[in-house]
């Protein structure tokens, strides 16, 4: 291929890369946004007024499968390779799965807690270890805490972690903390491109404290 075919190609790559970071921004904003008149707390401990809930977003066959096309396409796009990707259970699990349906790769899914019998195994679905290239994935990230846990268990059974890569970060500075242990970070999307704020770490004054858990009434918000 020459330099001109290579261009064109790309270009076409391209464009198909921003379609379906398009219609995954639209499918977020659609099915998985929702706006709170107070601040609430978010399972990571942060607050906002906007509730985004991944998993709702792509749990129709579709959707899923947009979600995970557009990973797929982000990770070649960027040049990851890899043979495996998953996280902490569940907010990896849907398009881990998916990605490993499209692409024929294997998936893996990282338990909360070592299990209490059996082999107990933090790590189920594909067997990891030296050689395995792996993406470590989260479909939020509003602090990288959840994400930082999973790679802590993933590069202990000495696996090569391509990348940690999430579809919504939502943080001023997730990425600065993958940085710090030299590992390589990818967000398809961030707060901006949903027109939301960014996590306040802090809780601003009045915060919402629904039933004194301090969590959105919808549910948990996914990610770390």
């Amino acid at each position: 291929m020459d330099d001109a075919e290579a261009s064109r190609a790309g270009g076409q790559g391209g464009e198909e890369r921003s379609e379906l970071r398009h219609r995954l921004v639209e499918l977020v904003r659609t099915r998985g946004y929702t706006r709170s008149a107070e601040p609430f707390r978010l399972s990571s401990g942060g607050y906002s007024r906007d509730y985004v809930d991944l998993r709702r977003a792509v749990a129709g066959g579709d959707e899923l499968r947009l979600a995970a096309e557009a990973v797929v396409a982000h990770l070649d796009a960027v040049g990851v390779g890899f043979t495996a990707i998953g996280g902490m259970t569940m907010g990896a699990d849907p398009v881990a799965h998916a990605v490993a349906l499209v692409t024929g790769r294997r998936w893996f899914s990282v338990r909360k807690a070592e299990k209490s019998h059996g082999r107990r195994r933090r790590i189920e679905g594909a067997e990891l270890g030296p050689g395995v290239a792996v993406v470590v994935f989260e479909d939020t990230v509003s602090t990288g805490g959840s994400l930082l846990d999973a790679l802590d268990v993933v590069q202990a059974t000495g696996a090569e972690v391509a990348c940690c890569c999430t579809i919504l970060d939502r943080s001023r500075s997730a990425g600065e903390q993958f940085a710090a242990r030299g590992v390589r970070y990818e967000a398809l999307l961030g707060y901006a491109d949903l027109g939301i704020e960014p996590i306040e770490p802090i809780e601003p004054a009045g915060a919402g404290q629904p039933n004194g858990e301090g969590t959105d009434p919808a549910g948990p918000a996914g990610g770390g």
